[in-house]
């Protein structure tokens, strides 16, 4: 069992399994190589069954900071303050007490108290911003989410690829996610084990087992195991799964069954990335290039505007009922829901009807892997640019990052996604599948003028998207490159 935990961690932790939507150099040679870290390299953190034994927070060095209170200010949206906050004991409360125990043992290896505060993410990032104008320095990390990236490209945050006593080459920082957030090979915003909740961010499907029963439809498991779950599937699945119970001529929330549940923040990006769609790429140099493929971007289009209207889809437009959209599943009024691993628990942890899990789609059996969308309020840790001392806070972030490595990532995926949430073996399966392959686009993350291009289109019941990219052509651009110029201006 050990050795498998440490298999599931690496899954989890680097997520680089089958490589990503994203191919470029991610930091690059900016890296601290480990003569100058003394973090470990890649490999030597073993899995072999010989010495599995060793434990990620024991490669570091140790080091004595004399009592040193750790504050970190956490992103609170969604209970993401759990990734450090706990009780101050072990409470029998799984996530609680793993992040205690790692947290004591980060505490005992150098000799400092971590303390958490949370607030929201506009906060955290305001503080931040307010802390390094007037020269403070009262926090020593911050968990924030992607909307950080404004503070990257205004000279806010520290380079954390450039940090003393960080490695990012290690399986504790999710490789993909360094791709996606980095520019010109810099590194300022950083996710991993650290933040486990991050990883539960990753979009998924679930579907309703008792309604596909009750239509004699096949559990679509064999489908995604055998890489031929594709989005043509999936619309042509749902097709008339729509039903008006009542006769009313209208499809109500609470009476009514759908064929699908979804709400315009998540599932329109979820089901455009995964199916390969993107809107920017790499150039050799790490530089974010505007790649608005209009076939490749209109074909996807028509089947989310097929999926999702054409098919009187449950559809949530209003931000302050998007929590209809999992209700809409849980009270057995949706075949199939789009989601998060996080808002399985959040929203699901006491559905009646038994439930699977299942990967975004593919566009087609010709695309390699199966890719699963992050969405914004995915979890970051960043780091003000005037430290106190960026030897120690870059020290106790890798020892944060591979306390959970060794600890919470295994129990989370074992624990929490398999017994209190997953119901089944093959949809444990699923997850393997979901989370091997993580979507972080630059055009997105840092919200460039055009991102939301789908959801605005969707929202407005627009037939095709062709026109609305051309029209965003010119002020994408634009938007770009001001952002990669904030970020090549720094020193």
């Amino acid at each position: 069992m050990k050795h498998n935990q440490k298999v599931i961690c690496l899954l989890l932790a680097a997520l680089t399994v089958g490589g990503t939507m994203l191919s470029c150099g991610g930091t690059g040679d900016s890296k601290k190589d480990n003569t100058e870290t003394n973090a470990p390299a890649n490999d030597t953190v073993v899995t072999d069954a010989e010495t599995e034994e060793v434990r990620a927070l024991n490669t570091l060095p140790t080091a004595d900071y004399g009592g040193h209170v750790v504050k970190i200010l956490l992103n609170d949206q969604d209970d993401r303050f759990v990734d450090i906050m706990t009780d101050g004991e072990e409470t029998g409360d799984v996530m609680n007490d793993i992040v205690y125990a790692r947290n004591r043992a980060v505490e005992e290896k150098y000799n400092v108290k971590i303390e958490g505060e949370s607030d929201t993410y506009t906060n955290v990032n305001a503080t931040l911003k307010k802390e390094v104008q007037g020269g403070l320095t009262d926090y020593d990390l911050y968990f924030s989410n992607s909307y950080a990236a404004e503070l990257a490209s205004g000279g806010f945050l520290y380079q954390i690829d450039e940090l003393p006593n960080v490695n990012l080459s290690n399986p504790w920082w999710d490789q993909a996610a360094l791709e996606g957030l980095s520019i010109a090979h810099k590194n300022y915003l950083v996710t991993g084990d650290i933040s486990p909740t991050s990883m539960l961010t990753s979009s998924c499907l679930v579907f309703n087992k008792n309604l596909f029963s009750s239509h004699d439809m096949e559990f679509p498991y064999a489908l995604a195991a055998d890489g031929k779950w594709t989005l043509d599937k999936m619309v042509s699945m749902t097709k008339d799964l729509t039903a008006d119970l009542n006769g009313d001529g209208k499809y109500v929330l609470g009476e009514d069954v759908f064929g699908f549940s979804s709400w315009m923040c998540d599932s329109p990006y979820s089901l455009f990335f995964g199916a390969g769609a993107a809107f920017s790429s790499k150039d050799s140099d790490d530089i974010p290039v505007l790649d608005f493929d209009v076939d490749k971007i209109s074909t996807v289009y028509e089947s989310l505007y097929q999926l999702i209207l054409e098919q009187n889809s449950y559809f949530v437009t209003d931000a302050a009922k998007y929590e209809t959209t999992y209700q809409c599943f849980a009270n057995g009024g949706a075949y199939i829901c789009e989601i998060t691993l996080q808002k399985i628990d959040l929203f699901l942890r006491d559905m009646e009807d038994d439930y699977g899990i299942l990967p975004i789609p593919k566009w087609d059996e010709n695309q390699k892997d199966y890719l699963s969308f992050v969405n914004s309020a995915g979890g970051v840790v960043v780091v003000p640019n005037n430290p106190e001392d960026a030897e120690r806070t870059g020290m106790i972030m890798e020892a944060l990052g591979a306390g959970a490595y060794d600890t919470i990532t295994p129990s989370i995926y074992e624990v929490i996604t398999k017994t209190k949430n997953v119901r089944d073996e093959e949809s444990a399966d699923m997850v393997n599948l979901i989370i091997r392959n993580r979507v972080f686009d630059p055009f997105y993350i840092n919200l460039i003028q055009g991102y939301s291009v789908v959801q605005q289109q969707l929202q407005n019941k627009k037939e095709e998207i062709a026109s609305a990219l051309d029209k965003q052509r010119k002020g994408s651009e634009k938007a770009l490159q001001k952002m990669i110029d904030a970020y090549l201006e720094q020193e």
